[in-house]
């Protein structure tokens, strides 16, 4: 068979939605006011995926040093309701270094959490979920989900779903300087080289 000598083509990265940066900062400026503004800016900030930060609780975070550890996930799978797991590979297991306007930003998050536990009483639920709602229970994947694509077209902002925050924390960094290498860590790939070649056309 003539065929079998053939070299099959390579299979191509697909090139992923993403803002570019102006798009990038009107969105973080104009959804700070929303519900859920804290933990859209925190996804851009660090790059975690939807279920790494529905699953992170305050004993993985360094307020002290500016570090936090990805070591659980939270997901809302049919059937089974919330479900808690670990991140999906070994390099997903990783130890975050944030900008002081992160720490900022989570110290701010304890402020009103700790307001919230007060008001709530005897009826506040302990989960140790660094973003909750007013009972102290944590954020549902779904509705932050939900409440991101309402606030895309209420904005009248191109087409995004929320995993394309990471993708916006990715351009930020890349742009800003960041080593694609340092930048893939922070991600959680397994190696750069999917780094560069989903981000190739950002890198300065």
């Amino acid at each position: 068979n003539p065929s079998d000598g053939a070299t099959p083509p390579k299979r191509g990265i697909k090139q992923m939605p993403m803002w570019d940066v102006p798009t990038i900062h009107r969105f973080l400026e104009e959804s700070q006011e929303s519900r859920y503004g804290h933990i859209f800016n925190f996804a851009v900030s660090t790059g975690m995926r939807r279920s790494e930060i529905c699953g992170l609780k305050w004993d993985a975070v360094d307020l002290v040093n500016g570090r936090l550890d990805v070591v659980a996930t939270l997901q809302q799978i049919r059937g089974h309701g919330l479900v808690t797991g670990t991140p999906k590979t070994e390099r997903s297991h990783r130890n975050i270094a944030l900008a002081p306007e992160t720490v900022q930003l989570l110290k701010g998050v304890q402020g009103t959490q700790i307001l919230a536990r007060e008001e709530a009483g005897p009826l506040w639920k302990g989960t140790g979920y660094v973003f909750t709602q007013a009972d102290g229970s944590p954020v549902l994947p779904d509705t932050l989900t939900q409440e991101f694509r309402f606030l895309v077209k209420a904005l009248e902002l191109p087409p995004l779903n929320l995993h394309g925050l990471r993708h916006a924390f990715a351009t930020l960094a890349l742009v800003g300087g960041m080593p694609a290498k340092a930048v893939s860590e922070h991600l959680g790939h397994s190696s750069v080289v999917i780094t560069l070649d989903l981000y190739s056309h950002v890198l300065p």
